[in-house]
């Protein structure tokens, strides 16, 4: 049979979407490819395009290897591609590079049995799909990690802010319908998923279904019943202020599942700024949003993403928004120099673009506040217990074991430990904490047995 193999860009939904490409690939008998030294028969790169950084590595990489392996069939999917396709029926930009063979957009999946047949003749191609959303959410994917997963419970975004290609890329808002996503969550925690990351361009905008009511709080809750067969995390990735209501505050307050660990993004602290930016909504409203969420989970971690260097960004207003931050006091912060994407409106203001040594000048001491911050509370950390639930565990030249996982909190933690802890949730008591980094010892076995019990 045919090999495959797949080389993933980007974001969590990126790998989640790699993760039902995966599994079509197999559904229509391709075999993964195992050899280092060599190249499979076909080569997936799913792709990024949220920055130009992001296409430039990857595109980068297929030059490689088309360079090396000339044969591999080189096929492209993900945030970079607009129409599925090859150079007869696609007029995506990308097939006006000779070394790739063909796109498809990521809800084409099940379209891959027809792009493939003229590549793969005495291939007998046994599944055939129509291509659309619905049908690709239906694809069950090839999880690597069975014990953490990511769940898709929509696609696109409507927001349409100035900066962002996200809705030109992957369309309009489309969700799943409730029942869908919690069958396709008891799935997992039946598997052994401990830990479930609900995945959206605007999660908390979700809809139960196409034309639903806005109900995520409603989808986080049927979930959270899944803690009484196993579940133990439910995370989720990324809100938008705009929708960050108060019935989804008090379902996170209140759930079993709950992790206090937010990530709201922000992008701006200057409302000028953010009005520019087309975000619907002012700091007031997001010093709002998070002074609630800190009232009804006090130890909650407030990660958010920042953009530096927005056309017509004054020295004031990144004054202004060094303060802000100041302010909320974030534990991270995914900050961003900005770079123009073709097609968004914010790539028209051409007379605005700040010189790229002002745009560094101000990342660096926009960073180093936020270093300043999250650096000294997880000082702070040092001498409580965490629990952390263990993603990798790797033996040293002592026979011991180098653990290293995440707190419900976020925070990384790294421990020491006789036997190998991998996929385990454990409680780790914080020695020493070196920037971002904690570091710990793990308390006895039968204490955080008895801990885990009453969560």
């Amino acid at each position: 049979m045919p090999s495959y193999a797949l080389r993933t860009f980007g974001c969590q939904m990126n790998y989640s979407d790699s993760e039902r490409v995966a599994s079509w690939m197999e559904k229509i008998g391709f075999n993964v490819h195992q050899d280092e030294k060599s190249m499979p028969d076909l080569l997936i790169v799913n792709t990024c395009s949220v920055r130009q950084k992001s296409e430039d590595k990857a595109y980068g990489f297929m030059v490689n290897v088309k360079k090396k392996f000339p044969k591999t069939i080189l096929v492209v999917t993900g945030c970079m591609v607009r129409q599925t396709g090859n150079r007869k029926n696609s007029k995506d930009k990308l097939l006006q590079h000779d070394i790739i063979d063909f796109v498809f957009r990521i809800e084409d999946t099940d379209k891959l049995s027809k792009l493939l047949e003229p590549n793969f003749p005495e291939h007998n191609f046994t599944s055939f799909g129509g291509g659309s959303l619905a049908s690709y959410f239906q694809i069950n994917p090839k999880v690597d990690n069975r014990f953490q997963v990511f769940v898709p419970i929509m696609q696109g975004c409507d927001k349409f802010c100035a900066f962002c290609i996200v809705p030109y890329t992957r369309g309009r808002e489309i969700s799943r319908e409730i029942y869908e996503v919690v069958t396709e969550c008891e799935k997992l925690v039946a598997n052994g998923a401990k830990e479930i990351t609900l995945l959206g361009q605007n999660v908390n905008s979700y809809r139960d279904g196409k034309g639903g009511e806005k109900c995520f709080a409603k989808l986080l809750l049927e979930i959270d019943k899944l803690h009484s067969k196993g579940l133990s995390r439910l995370r989720f990735t990324s809100p938008h202020p705009q929708d960050f209501t108060d019935d989804v505050i008090d379902a996170l307050a209140k759930m079993k599942t709950s992790c206090p660990y937010i990530h709201l993004p922000l992008q701006h602290g200057s409302d000028s700024m953010l009005k520019k930016m087309a975000r619907n909504y002012d700091t007031a409203r997001f010093v709002e949003i998070v002074d609630k969420i800190r009232v009804k989970i006090p130890n909650i971690t407030l990660a958010t993403d920042i953009i530096v260097g927005f056309p017509g960004e004054t020295e004031e207003e990144f004054m202004e928004l060094c303060e802000f931050a100041k302010k909320i006091k974030f534990d991270f912060s995914y900050t961003a120099i900005y770079s123009p994407r073709e097609n968004t409106p914010a790539a028209k203001l051409e007379k605005e673009f700040i010189p790229v040594r002002i745009k560094k000048d101000r990342f660096k001491a926009f960073d180093d506040i936020i270093k300043e911050i999250a650096w000294k509370k997880r000082a702070e950390i040092v001498g409580r217990n965490l629990e952390v639930l263990v993603e990798k565990s790797t033996q040293q030249d002592d026979g011991k074991f180098l653990n290293m996982g995440r707190s419900r909190e976020f925070f990384e933690a790294w421990f020491s430990s006789s036997k190998p802890q991998l996929n385990e949730e454990v409680k780790v008591k914080i020695t020493e904490s070196h920037g971002y980094v904690l570091h710990g010892e793990m308390t006895e076995k039968e204490e955080i047995i008895t801990d885990l019990k009453v969560l």
